[in-house]
Order: structure tokens, then C-alpha cells, then sequence
């Protein structure tokens, strides 16, 4: 009999998703009230923003006087939240050099439950242990800490891409639940000459089992922790560009994050861009959300998905219903199941737009709820989406919200239909018109 062949089984259904914002709220309880045991989080529908909370005792020093009153949530998945937690008058959220701090895991979360006296969800804190040898002690930058879940298992990596100041050399520091101790391993890259563009990495993601180190000027640097290497074998992806860097309009360097972000979403990497040429006035602003993409032969590329203007979301009636101004906004985070929607932040609101269609889908009427962030040693940055995560929620906490969200197939097979891959080395023509590439 021959041999029939049968398509891959689809994906399992994404898991429903939260905002959540970045800096936790530390309780101050009143006089004889007792402080919580657990960090909790306040579960609220996108596009209302969700709440951590860190209870005292997570903190290194724990007491009202001593207590970070800005706890960072560095990285969101499946095996929790991690979060760099400091000491008065340090603060958590400290893109500084070498920063005072520990890093914490909240994870094992259980759902609210008013009988167990659990009014919100709770999660158990694992703080993670502190590295024995110097000059490695302190974390160099928080922006270089990535946080991923290994696939098939519920263990995590926790881990650092240290680069040595005045040296081209760069060493990664990683650490394995279920163990104690951090491992050092040397960097080698094979597909990169030079390692100039690394300064300054901005952010890290994980998708798949994998870490992204990113630098928005120019690329992506990926690690497999499964890889059993004594080396850190990192691949380098460049970053793709719709017009020619000569004819690009020079963006402010100072923020980069408010034009420009990779994040994973329908578990895939996604670069979201806002470009425009030269001498364009800014209503011609593109949109551009791209796909990484890996062929047969594992070779990266990246495919334009979807493309529109200021101009077109401007001329939208579902954004003039909204009122907001014609203004240039911030880029605030990458819907994570549906890559053809992009979040900015614009006069303290947050705006949902399906990039494909130039439409509007998620405003809320009222500012958003942040922590309120107070002056420090240093001063916390503008608003962008380092404020903000998309956080798809563990399983224990699936039946937390009454909304749901699955793919649909429609949207799941879209990442094949996308435009002629762009090598991953080079820029692109821009596109004609706006919408998906088909």
C-alpha cells in the first residue's frame, strides 16, 4: 500500500493574554494590617492594563523605609514573571550600569480563590541566586537579562550577554532552574565580523525555547540554552529596512524604543518599524510589521506582513471616533497572537490598531492605569513599551478572565502569504500601497 502522506497537526490554541505593566506596585499596609505573604497580579481584559504587586519580603531589605518603590518585570512567559527588585533608595527599574538589585521569579501561580483567602491571583517568589565570583557579581544592565522557558519541561533560563568594556570580547552568564550556581560561557559568533553593532543591546525576547538579544539599530543576536555547548554559539540577524539608509529620515538615538521593537507573537519573531524617507512630512510615517523567517536550509530571512501610514490610521473613522489628536505616538507593544495589531501610546492612552486594515480596535476612554512612577536615583525613562508587556497567561490562570482569545486558521496560515522574503543582510524597496502583503 503506498504511503500517504498527512499534514503536521495544527498548533495548540494560543492562551489568553494580559497588559501588564512593567513597574509593580509594593503595598503599604496600615498600621496592624499584615502585609502580604505573595506577590499577586490584578487581572484586567486588554486593553486595560494588569497590575503586579510585590509584597515586602521579596525585597532585599525588607522593610517600608528600605523597599524598591519601583520593582521591574524584566520578561513575561509561560514559566512566569522575572523581575529586577532593588533597595531604597535604588529602584527596580534601572537601565543604569551595573544596577543594585536581585533578580525574583514569580511563578506557580493559583487563580483567586476567596475561600483559600486569595482575593487575586498569587504566584510563589524564587529569588534567583546571587553570582559567587567578581567582577561578574552584579548584573552589568538589566536591558542584557532574558528570561525563557524551556519547551517540554517546566524549567527556565535566566541569563546575561556581558559585554567586556574596551574588548570586542563578550561572555554569556546563564542561570538553570533546579540548579544553584551560574554558568560563564565565552561568545562565539560565526556569522558576524566584529562585534561593534552589539553597543548598546536594548532588549532581549525569547520565542521558542530561544533568547534574542536586540539592537534596534541594527540586529538580532540568537541563543539556543538547549544547545549543549561549552561556547555560547549565538546567530546574528540583521534588522531589515524599507528605504535605503541614505534615504531614511534620522530618527532621534536617544529613544529608540519609541519608533522601533521586536517582540515574538503567533510564535514568531516580529520587528515592528515606524520609518519614513527623508524629506517625508510625518503623516507619511510607515507602519511596518515583518516576520523572521527561517528557510529549509536555515537560512534567515524576513518577510514584510503588513504595511500602512499615519496618514491612513489618521484618515480612519474608527480614529477620528476616538478623538485623539494627529500626532506622532509610541510604539507600546505587539498584539501576541495577532501580529497585525500594534499598540501605541499616545497623550496617556493606549490605541489598538490592525496595521493590515488602518483601523482602530482597542481604545479605552479613560488614561491608562500605570504605576505612578516617582522621582530617583535615576530617573525612570519616557513612556514606550518598556512600560508594558503582553503576557500570555501560564494554564493555571486560563480560566482567570471571562474573555477568550484563540488564533484562527485564517490568521495562523497568514505568515505563509506574506511578501518575498528580504534577506536578512540586506534592505528592502518599500512596498506600494498599505495593508497585508499578499
Amino acid at each position: 500500500m503506498a504511503a500517504t502522506s498527512r499534514s503536521p497537526p495544527p498548533p495548540p490554541p494560543l492562551a489568553p493574554w494580559v497588559i501588564l505593566g512593567r513597574v509593580a506596585l509594593v503595598p503599604y499596609a496600615a498600621a496592624g494590617d499584615p502585609d502580604p505573604e505573595d506577590p499577586s497580579v490584578e487581572l484586567a481584559a486588554p486593553p486595560l492594563v494588569s497590575s503586579l504587586t510585590v509584597p515586602l519580603r521579596v525585597h532585599p531589605k525588607p522593610t517600608y523605609r528600605d523597599a524598591d518603590r519601583h520593582p521591574y518585570i524584566l520578561a513575561a512567559n509561560d514559566a512566569g514573571l522575572l523581575l529586577h527588585v532593588s533597595e531604597g533608595p535604588f529602584i527596580g527599574f534601572d537601565f543604569g550600569r551595573n544596577p543594585m538589585g536581585v533578580l525574583v521569579v514569580a511563578r506557580d501561580f493559583l487563580p483567586a480563590d476567596p475561600a483559600a483567602g486569595r482575593d487575586a491571583p498569587t504566584a510563589t517568589a524564587v529569588r534567583v541566586p546571587d553570582r559567587a565570583c567578581p567582577p561578574q557579581v552584579r548584573i552589568a544592565n538589566i536591558k542584557h537579562v532574558g528570561f525563557v522557558s524551556l519547551p517540554g519541561t517546566d524549567e527556565y533560563v535566566v541569563a546575561e550577554l556581558r559585554l567586556l568594556e574596551d574588548d570586542d570580547r563578550a561572555s554569556l552568564l546563564s542561570f538553570r532552574s533546579g540548579t544553584d550556581v551560574w554558568v560563564e560561557r565565552e561568545v562565539l559568533c560565526p556569522c558576524m565580523a566584529g562585534r561593534e553593532w552589539l553597543r548598546p543591546i536594548d532588549d532581549v525576547i525569547s520565542n521558542d525555547g530561544k533568547l534574542w538579544w536586540v539592537n534596534l539599530a541594527s540586529g538580532l543576536l540568537g541563543w539556543d540554552p538547549l544547545a549543549n555547548n561549552q561556547l555560547a554559539v549565538l546567530r546574528h540577524v540583521h534588522l531589515p529596512r524599507v528605504f535605503a539608509v541614505d534615504d531614511t529620515a534620522p530618527q532621534p538615538r536617544e529613544h529608540p524604543e519609541h519608533h522601533r521593537m521586536v517582540r515574538a507573537s503567533n510564535r514568531k519573531v516580529r520587528f515592528v518599524d515606524m520609518t519614513r524617507t527623508r524629506d517625508a512630512p510625518l503623516e507619511e510615517t510607515l507602519v511596518v510589521v515583518w516576520t523572521l523567517s527561517f528557510g529549509e536550509s536555515g537560512a534567515a530571512s524576513w518577510r514584510q506582513r503588513c504595511v500602512t501610514s499615519l496618514a491612513e490610521i489618521w484618515a480612519n473613522d474608527s480614529y477620528r471616533m476616538t478623538g485623539m489628536p494627529e500626532q506622532v505616538p509610541v510604539l507600546a507593544l505587539l498584539h501576541p497572537a495577532n501580529p497585525d495589531v500594534v499598540f501605541f501610546f499616545l497623550e496617556q492612552y493606549l490605541i489598538g490598531v490592525d496595521v493590515h486594515e488602518s483601523r482602530v480596535t482597542e481604545f479605552v476612554e479613560e488614561p491608562c492605569d500605570l504605576v505612578e512612577l516617582v522621582a530617583g536615583p535615576p530617573q525612570p525613562p519616557p513612556i514606550s513599551w518598556r512600560h508594558f508587556l503582553a503576557w500570555m497567561l501560564p494554564p493555571s490562570l486560563q480560566n482567570a478572565l471571562d474573555h477568550e482569545y484563540s488564533i484562527s486558521e485564517e490568521l495562523d496560515s497568514q505568515d505563509d502569504k506574506d511578501v518575498a522574503p528580504t534577506e536578512a543582510s540586506q534592505s528592502s524597496a518599500p512596498s506600494s500601497g498599505v495593508g497585508r502583503q499578499e
